[in-house]
């Protein structure tokens, strides 16, 4: 049973909008209803986006709820779908630009275009990179074409375009930037709007990338050269470095992905994924459930326990003071919690793989940081020391385990980072491959000469996890040098 509601009702209720519903609008005129069934996107109080039904047709439905700025974006979205049409580039076409009666709310119907994946989804279950390698070109043959027509995406991304057999359709007219159509866009700001697009993915595809924009190239009719591919990458690099800035800001405040909590003592911010009855609990009063829980670590300044919570299984790492001078010296900086929550988002945006940050909890007293806590999600598998000192190590592919620890640690390599305590304790072995864990020690280092430093010091550590093991430490020092710094 669907309620019928008004513009009032979809501000108010925020993300906790109750499907399905209907709405009356005024489309071309006419009084007509639209049938809403499935949620897309939320903005609260600013946008919704949502599948639904409107006289038959399947469309997907945008709600313009900001009053004061909902029409502006609403007229933005609808000329930059008009702009896309106009220079041959697909894109569902726009059934209806109504208002919600009675208070003229904007409401936009696109064609829903049925059998289609999300070019972002498609990316993620491709099996091989020559099928991602595939996306990046039809994807770029596209953008070349909305370049040539002297349009651009504000935030391009895999997410704004559609796969369906008839071709990739480019969604979000919102983010067509218009000013320049009909005059091509100059190189300069081509590679600038490719590198952002490039940003967006995983530092160990740029090589993809790299081989894509030949195509891209071609439909502009540049010559493809080494200084042109190299101008690309280079934009890559400074985007995703701008990027990773932004997000790394993002994390400590609200936004659609966390919650934050602030008060005179405690400071929360939670994956808001989590954030339900349980993690409430949790996070209300987190001692005794680590307490309670299985314990894995118990030592002087930190205690890491796994903790059940409705079926959810989770770490949670305390750490601890443990006396009046260390709460002195630990009152004025960053948690180690903190640090442990960023680094894991660092690591996340250079693909690298790490239990799923879900909180960080600061207990305080006003600016003064005290107790601290950092969960993640639980990773099912073994840390590296216990799966290479035991029997298990005979059915191993260690020398395909090492080749993971070399390509983690170029990863690392060329983004400055170390990790700052490179025990295989740290490390845990998974069906979905090498997990990174201990994080307050990652650091990523503005001066190269003091990251080479740190590096060595790294390895140094690594290779002492192998001392009583002489072919596997022959494995590593083989691997290892093939790093480049």
């Amino acid at each position: 049973m669907s309620s019928l509601v008004d513009s009032q009702y979809l501000r108010s209720a925020g993300r906790a909008v109750a499907f399905p519903f209907r709405v009356k609008l005024t489309c071309h005129g006419r009084p007509c209803e639209l049938y809403c069934t499935e949620m897309l996107r939320v903005l609260p109080s600013k946008r919704l986006v949502c599948f639904g039904q409107w006289c038959g047709e399947q469309v997907v439905a945008k709600f313009f709820l900001n009053p004061e700025g909902g029409k502006r974006h609403c007229n933005r979205e609808e000329r930059g779908v008009s702009a896309l049409s106009a220079a041959g580039i697909k894109t569902p076409a726009l059934l209806c630009k109504g208002t919600i009666t009675p208070d003229r709310t904007p409401v936009l119907c696109f064609q829903k275009i049925v059998a289609a994946q999300n070019l972002d989804e498609a990316w993620q279950q491709a099996a091989h990179d020559s099928q991602r390698g595939e996306f990046l070109r039809r994807a770029l043959a596209v953008i070349a074409k909305q370049h040539q027509a002297g349009l651009k995406q504000d935030d391009p991304h895999l997410g704004n375009f559609l796969l369906a057999e008839e071709g990739i359709y480019t969604i979000d007219g919102a983010a067509v930037d218009i000013r320049q159509i009909g005059k091509p866009l100059s190189e300069a700001e081509s590679l600038r709007n490719l590198g952002l697009f490039f940003a967006q993915l995983y530092p160990r595809f740029d090589s993809l990338a790299a081989n894509a924009f030949e195509i891209y190239a071609q439909q502009r009719q540049w010559p493809f050269d080494k200084h042109l591919r190299s101008q690309l990458l280079k934009e890559i690099c400074s985007q995703r470095n701008h990027r990773k800035k932004r997000y790394l800001k993002k994390i400590y405040r609200e936004c659609s992905r966390f919650v934050c909590r602030k008060a005179w003592d405690f400071f929360l911010v939670c994956d808001r994924a989590f954030h339900d009855t349980s993690a409430v609990r949790l996070l209300t009063n987190p001692d005794p459930f680590v307490d309670s829980g299985t314990m894995i670590k118990d030592g002087n300044t930190s205690t890491v326990a796994l903790v059940n919570m409705d079926g959810q299984r989770l770490v949670v790492k305390r750490y601890n003071i443990k006396n009046p001078w260390h709460a002195i010296t630990r009152a004025f900086r960053p948690s180690r919690a903190w640090i442990s929550w960023r680094n894991a988002h660092r690591l996340i945006i250079l693909g690298i793989p790490t239990p799923k940050p879900v909180a960080l909890l600061e207990k305080r007293w006003g600016p003064f940081r005290r107790k601290a806590y950092f969960v993640t999600e639980y990773v099912n598998g073994m840390d590296v020391y216990r799966l290479l000192h035991s029997d298990l190590s005979k059915q191993t592919d260690v020398e395909g385990l090492v080749k993971q620890f070399k390509k983690l640690l170029q990863v690392l390599a060329d983004a400055s980072i170390s990790h700052g305590d490179l025990k295989a304790t740290n490390f845990i072995v998974t069906n979905q491959g090498l997990f990174t864990t201990d994080l307050d020690a990652m650091c990523e280092h503005r001066s190269r000469r003091r990251y080479v430093r740190a590096f060595r010091q790294d390895l140094d550590r690594l290779r002492r996890n192998w001392v009583a093991l002489p072919e596997i430490d022959k494995m590593f020092r083989d691997q290892l040098t093939l790093i480049q710094l």
